[in-house]
């Protein structure tokens, strides 16, 4: 399933980013604009949210609203999936112009909530991606925020860091499950085929926004599961976000 809203090189650019938008106009409205970051060759669409301290590109929405399936392949998560205006994954190689910007630094902010109603945040401080010839590899240092910092994993688990691990689908895997990765008494070949999601994940990692969305009352120990372990661990989360704030 493609991204609905695909490049947009026949409308002028609003900005370069949301924050450049917000920048530009204080007054505007959260929605989906059109924008061209410093150094792309075209234009495309995303969806800004606007808050009274600036503007934020949201790169991928997980809510389980339209029921959109996170275990897709490596050129849908190259090129983007779902409905800017609903759930959705922007697109590695959009995610990519944004974040490499030669005077616009960015920032990750992930925002996480449970079926109870609480909520919890992550920021990661400067935060980038590689290109598609090193798998679009994590760099995200500089951890703050009240939701832990679930990227580095279990110490004492091998393989549970996922700082500076490649992206990787379960047509295209980039991860460290060689030759296979053990849960329990069973045995797989990708991370993706576990965890039903594309994602930066080492072999296999604890975090996966992108997991499989359960509703209630089957939220619990799913090896599947939207999952940000640092803040609850075992369950399956209501919903993620994950956005560029750039500065």
């Amino acid at each position: 399933m493609t991204l609905e809203v695909k490049a947009a090189n026949i409308q002028e650019a609003q900005g370069s980013d949301c924050s450049d938008i917000w920048a530009r106009n204080k007054t505007s409205t959260s929605g989906i604009y059109t924008i061209k970051p410093e150094g792309a060759d075209s234009s495309f669409q995303v969806f800004c949210e606007m808050t009274a301290a600036g503007g934020c590109t949201l790169i991928q929405k997980h809510t389980g609203e339209d029921e959109l399936t996170f275990q897709q392949m490596w050129a849908d998560y190259e090129n983007g999936f779902g409905g800017l205006g609903g759930e959705h994954w922007l697109g590695l190689k959009y995610i990519y112009r944004l974040m490499h910007q030669k005077h616009r630094p960015c920032k990750l902010r992930i925002s996480i909530g449970d079926f109870a109603g609480k909520e919890a945040y992550a920021e990661y401080n400067p935060f980038s991606v590689g290109d598609g010839n090193c798998f679009y590899r994590l760099s995200a240092q500089n951890y703050s925020g009240t939701a832990g910092d679930a990227f580095p994993g279990d110490m004492e688990i091998k393989g549970s860091n996922q700082h500076g691990s490649f992206f990787t689908t379960w047509d295209s895997p980039h991860d460290n499950c060689h030759p296979m990765c053990p849960v329990g008494d069973m045995r797989f070949e990708s991370c993706s085929e576990i965890k039903d999601a594309g994602w930066w994940f080492n072999a296999c990692g604890s975090a996966n926004l992108n997991g499989e969305w359960h509703s209630p009352p089957n939220v619990m120990y799913w090896a599947s599961s939207v999952s940000w372990p640092t803040w609850r661990p075992n369950e399956s989360l209501k919903f993620s976000k994950m956005f560029l704030i750039h500065h």
